[in-house]
Formats: structure tokens, sequence, C-alpha cells
């Protein structure tokens, strides 16, 4: 079980004594874990849990950078992204949560008759 599992996502973001994390779901398959890798971010493994981070030889404000990059691009390509909000001051956080909204199915058009109702 991983973090991203815990908060039914398929990635979440966090830091951790000096290093951002990217936690995906237990058993992630390859296309995530691959654009993961794509996206510049270090692939680790152990006893079958695998995860990504940003690389330590970054500095801090270029590891914010590349994970505040990253969180749209994963939204945009489809996958449900949760960012401890207070890593990034909250920008890359918005900007998973809009472009999530963006992907999401409309609701459907409200009936006439119910329109009606409501302007009584």
């Amino acid at each position: 079980m991983s973090l991203a599992d815990d908060y039914d996502v398929d990635v979440t973001f966090y830091h951790r004594d000096g290093t951002i994390y990217a936690d995906t779901r237990a058993g992630a398959g390859e296309p995530l874990l691959a654009l993961l890798d794509a996206l510049g971010l270090d692939r680790y493994q152990a006893e079958g849990d695998v995860w990504h981070q940003i690389p330590d030889e970054m500095d801090e404000i270029a590891m914010k950078a590349l994970a505040d990059q990253a969180a749209p691009l994963l939204a945009r390509a489809g996958y449900r992204v949760d960012i401890d909000a207070g890593l990034f001051g909250g920008t890359a956080y918005r900007a998973a949560l809009a472009e999530q909204a963006a992907h999401r199915p409309a609701p459907p058009p409200t009936p006439p008759a119910a329109q009606a109702r409501r302007t009584r």
C-alpha cells in the first residue's frame, strides 16, 4: 500500500527530509512510471516497492519547479494527482485540480421543466 493508494490517486507529491517524492499506486503500470521517468524524476525500487523522486542534486528551487511542471502534465495525461499544498504554495495543486476538472464529463443539461420550476 502506498500514499497514493491511501489518497485514492495515481500520484501524490510530498516533501520529506529535503527530498520531493512522487509516490504512485501499488502496482502502477509502466506507462505512468515511464512518464514520470520522462519528466525527469528518478525511479527507485526496493522489495517490490517503486517510487520516484526529484533528483537530489537539484537545488530546492529547481526541485520545486520540476514538480510544479510535472503535476499538471500528469493530470493532462489523465492521471489523478495529489500534491501536498504546502509544497508549492498551492500553485501546482490548483493547476492539477483545474486540469482534472477540465477532463471530467459535463453534467447533463437541466430539462426545461426543471428550469421553469426554479424560476417560480
